[in-house]
């Protein structure tokens, strides 16, 4: 059995010795002793006051923290038939870099949960960040109840953004797996989700937990998988947040989120070639409505370097780019007066996946090649949207979504040319 490699002798031995479980929730951790216990105390509270009739277990994978965080959760009141603790050691390949909005060795820390959920034949997994969000026992509770009530096999947080937050999201992510999956899903990045043990098992049988791009690509592909296979996708409506300090740089933070794209569509092109419109999903929660505030950066300066890069590599974009393309692009104007339009943006997107496509170049130098060109448009957003209230910057997000669908008959024409 597949989830067999996936647990060691130890923690094989501890999960017997527990049995059975209804719910299973997975903390994956790397030195978050800050902020880790009041998760814990929140996933007890939870368990105590509303499932006490239900089996219940938290199980903890641990990256190797040097801080403590396992011995706090340890003594964060839980008792011993309640809990499981394991470590793994954390892969590093030349350095560690933190996964865009990722834990480092998260990869192996959810096959861990997914196999131990399968062992137990647990009903509902649900994957929580130790970073802080799930501090109370009612968000915990909040993720749990639809999937114990079959109403949904797959749930994913939304959150409540101030439309200049989150630009990476908001200008590549959230438009492009819309337009190709058909389906209005609003983070397809996230620490957090609960699912379904069929959908868990599902995961396991897959080849995605070999794949180098995987260490950080494993939150998109899970979410996509879902959508792709057809299980039962939902919403649930989180605090609002601000973006928090970035754990990583924006170049390797574009470059993951590449990969990343670059794997789900990969794995599930028979699905998104032919998926049309986008179709709402069912939301749970209370839309929070109140926005947070506007996350400040120096978009200037990132438009300067954008326009720096763009000549330094205008050769190599020669190689990605139809001729038109490129030159639009290079004669967008210096520094952040032009505007990046978003058909010219989102024709650059495709053509960039197009090129992932015919395998003339490493999908790592395009990911690097693409940038630039993300930082460029990131710029222009910014710049042109500065003193847009939320609502009419919302209506030029909405747009921006609805071009990359326009859109996408060319890519799936030029896609499906070699298949």
């Amino acid at each position: 059995m597949e989830s067999d490699s996936a647990l060691s002798d130890a923690l094989l031995r501890q999960l017997i010795a527990v049995g059975q479980a209804d719910i299973l929730v997975g903390l994956p951790t790397l030195n978050n002793a800050a902020t880790v216990v009041d998760v814990v105390r929140a996933v007890h509270g939870c368990f105590t006051r509303d499932f006490p009739r239900l089996r219940t277990v938290l199980i903890n994978s641990d990256a190797g923290s040097t801080d403590g965080t396992p011995d706090l959760i340890r003594n964060a009141s839980f008792t011993d038939a309640g809990m499981v603790q394991t470590s793994h050691a954390l892969r590093t390949i030349h350095r560690v870099v933190a996964p865009y909005h990722g834990l480092p060795g998260k990869l192996t820390a959810l096959r861990t949960v997914f196999a131990a959920g399968e062992l137990m034949q647990a009903k509902v997994i649900v994957v929580l960040d130790p970073g802080g969000p799930a501090t109370i026992a009612e968000r915990v509770t909040e993720l749990i109840v639809p999937i114990a009530r079959a109403e949904v096999e797959f749930l994913a947080p939304r959150y409540r953004r101030h439309p200049r937050d989150g630009v990476l999201i908001t200008q590549l992510v959230r438009p492009l797996v819309r337009a190709l999956y058909g389906v209005a899903l609003d983070e397809p990045l996230g620490a957090e989700f609960a699912c379904s043990g069929r959908f868990s098992s599902h995961c396991l049988e897959q080849d995605i937990w070999s794949h180098e791009a995987a260490r950080f690509a494993i939150d998109l592909w899970l979410r996509t998988e879902a959508l792709a296979k057809r299980f039962v996708v939902g919403q649930l409506w989180r605090p609002a947040i601000t973006t928090a300090g970035a754990r990583t740089t924006l170049r390797e933070a574009v470059r993951q989120v590449v990969l990343s794209l670059v794997e789900s569509l990969r794995a599930h092109e028979s699905y998104w070639l032919k998926a049309d419109g986008v179709a709402e999903l069912r939301n749970w929660g209370t839309d929070p409505v109140v926005l947070p505030d506007a996350a400040t950066w120096d978009y200037q300066a990132l438009g300067e370097q954008a326009r720096h890069d763009l000549l330094e590599i205008k050769p190599l974009l020669e190689e990605v780019l139809e001729p038109d393309l490129c030159a639009r692009l290079m004669d967008d104007g210096p520094g952040v007066s032009a505007r990046l339009d978003d058909e010219l943006w989102v024709r650059s997107v495709y053509a960039f996946a197009i090129a992932t496509r015919l395998g003339r170049t490493s999908i790592e130098h395009l990911a690097d090649m693409f940038a630039p060109i993300y930082m460029w448009r990131a710029s222009a957003f910014m710049s042109h949207t500065a003193s847009d209230t939320p609502a009419i910057m919302q209506e030029k997000l909405n747009s921006l979504c609805e071009t990359f669908l326009r859109l996408k008959p060319a890519l799936v024409a030029r896609w499906s040319v070699d298949m």
